[in-house]
């Protein structure tokens, strides 16, 4: 038997080098801003808002207990009264009696002009109706993606007899109200960021989405599929976003200190006043003002970049400019 060979070969040799010592003070500003400084205080509040929320509310009287000036904006009921029809305001108010939120539990909008926000409601409510009309839609069940504390979803419960009424917010505080003080027709589920729903495959006849994939700045396609998974086959997508048209639109708005749109863009890029001037580059583009938690960015996509992105999940039935005020709203089906 012959003897085993003794392996001979050189290890590698590793100098370890001790590293130098950190200074108490520098591991307190460390974690002081760990914790304070770049990141939520609660893990939760990064993928979304208000987890641990207890406060009570401090609502607002319902719409058919306010004055009727409240309701008299002429520009606004131009556009409200051709989608009517056989109703008259003053049914769909009296129909509705359940509390506002205060402004600042409906993302501060309209402060001082509850029955204004009201109505802002009841025109994108009225505005779906009309689309699901056109595309012979017979909706058993929507769903508001990025609902609020129900601005629109409230004119579904009050006007409709759609018997379920989804909507999701990344802010619990907003869920909260609606199962406080909407009826049971309404199913709040609080979501965070991450591209996740509840909800089953091909149940939901109407999806709609106001200003969130304006501020969607990674994950937009993930969002895309699951709308499309939960999207019925005859039903409809009723989504805003940023595109050309509200890049035009904004242009006489640089120096309006009241247009956030605008504002928020301005505090991160100090040159966006002169590129707002020229085109709209023809791609997505996203203007990021904070790194952590939701609600940190603006995001504008180019007609070109829906198409070739958006049309692959979707059939791009019409994009329709400036249809919820500097919004542009884009009609989706399932392919």
């Amino acid at each position: 038997m012959s003897t085993p060979q003794k392996n001979t070969r050189k290890l590698p040799s590793f100098k370890f080098r001790r590293p130098a010592p950190i200074d108490t003070d520098d591991i307190h500003r460390i974690i002081t801003h760990r914790l304070h400084g770049s990141r939520p205080v609660a893990w939760e509040d990064d993928v979304s808002r208000n987890t641990l929320d207890t406060e009570p509310f401090e609502n607002l009287p319902a719409p058919s207990k306010l004055a009727a000036d409240q309701f008299s904006n002429q520009k606004r009921l131009a556009t409200i009264e051709p989608l009517l029809e056989d109703r008259t305001l003053q049914e769909m108010i009296a129909k509705d009696s359940w509390p506002i939120p205060c402004p600042e539990d409906r993302e501060g909008y309209m402060p001082g002009h509850d029955g204004q926000y009201w109505l802002s409601g009841l025109e994108d409510y009225l505005k779906i109706c009309k689309a699901a009309k056109r595309y012979n839609v017979n909706a058993r069940s929507v769903f508001d993606f990025g609902c609020a504390s129900g601005r629109v979803i409230r004119h579904f419960a009050a006007q409709s007899d759609i018997p379920e009424i989804w909507g999701s917010d990344i802010n619990r505080r907003h869920i909260r109200w609606l199962y406080e003080f909407m009826p049971h027709t309404v199913k709040p589920v609080f979501n965070h960021c991450i591209p996740s729903l509840p909800m089953r495959d091909n149940s939901v006849d109407i999806i709609s989405a106001f200003s969130v994939f304006t501020h969607i700045d990674t994950f937009e396609t993930c969002w895309l599929a699951e709308l499309r998974r939960i999207l019925s086959d005859d039903g409809i997508a009723y989504i805003t976003v940023h595109n050309e048209d509200t890049w035009k639109a904004i242009r006489k708005s640089v120096n309006d200190k009241t247009n956030r749109l605008v504002q928020s863009i301005m505090k991160v890029d100090e040159n966006f006043a002169d590129t707002l001037m020229g085109d709209m580059p023809d791609t997505k583009t996203v203007y990021r003002f904070c790194q952590s938690g939701p609600y940190r960015a603006q995001v504008f996509h180019s007609n070109n970049f829906l198409r070739q992105v958006w049309g692959r999940f979707f059939t791009i039935e019409q994009i329709i400019p400036l249809h919820h005020t500097r919004q542009t709203v884009l009609i989706l089906r399932n392919k």
